[in-house]
């Protein structure tokens, strides 16, 4: 029997800023099946302080969360959370992280991400945007509807920070605009229907 691990033919990306934890917990509390999918969450963290992030998100998935402090090959079903003070993309199912660098005084780390997602994964990106002030996850989820993949947003009504989430909807045109619950059944209904990996 073969010891390979299989790399995630699909890989979702989620993006936030202020006011994003909240919504990450429920959208994992509510995907309560596996998808043989890679999660990866792009928040904005404050690089002075370690951040719990990953730690309490555990608590709300069955899958297990990594803190992405260095290189890493993703395994499906499987959730990885960006540290403060770095910047992350993703090359043949690779995780790389590099320092934020002190002249990146506004945050794109959504952006960098996505758009190396999309690259990767065309038609297999999923990039969910949710709560956040700022434009930073704009031009990636541009990226990805350019190659076929897909894009959801968190319906402004249900955030703490709707700017993000506004931002989004008016500059492009999401596949579904939903609260955080409803976003994991959309998921899932979307991926058992396309047969991508379900």
């Amino acid at each position: 029997m073969s010891n390979v691990v299989k790399s995630p033919s699909l890989c979702i990306g989620i993006g936030c800023s202020a006011g994003g934890l909240e919504p990450v917990c429920e959208f994992f509390q509510h995907l309560r099946e596996k998808t043989g999918a890679a999660f990866v969450v792009i928040p904005h963290l404050s690089a002075e302080h370690p951040s719990r992030f990953s730690h309490i998100l555990q608590r709300f998935t069955d899958m297990p969360v990594h803190r992405v402090t260095d290189t890493v090959k993703m395994q499906p079903n499987n959730v990885y959370v960006l540290v403060e003070g770095k910047m992350m993309i993703v090359e043949d199912h690779v995780l790389r992280v590099r320092k934020r660098y002190s002249r990146e005084i506004i945050n794109k780390s959504i952006d960098i991400f996505f758009k190396s997602m999309a690259k990767c994964y065309d038609e297999n990106a999923v990039g969910i945007l949710l709560s956040g002030m700022g434009t930073d996850g704009i031009e990636g989820i541009k990226a990805i509807e350019d190659r076929h993949g897909l894009v959801l947003v968190q319906d402004p009504e249900s955030t703490d920070f709707n700017i993000l989430p506004l931002t989004a909807i008016h500059r492009d045109d999401p596949h579904a605009v939903l609260p955080p619950p409803e976003i994991a059944r959309f998921l899932l209904r979307y991926l058992k229907t396309d047969k991508r990996v379900i």
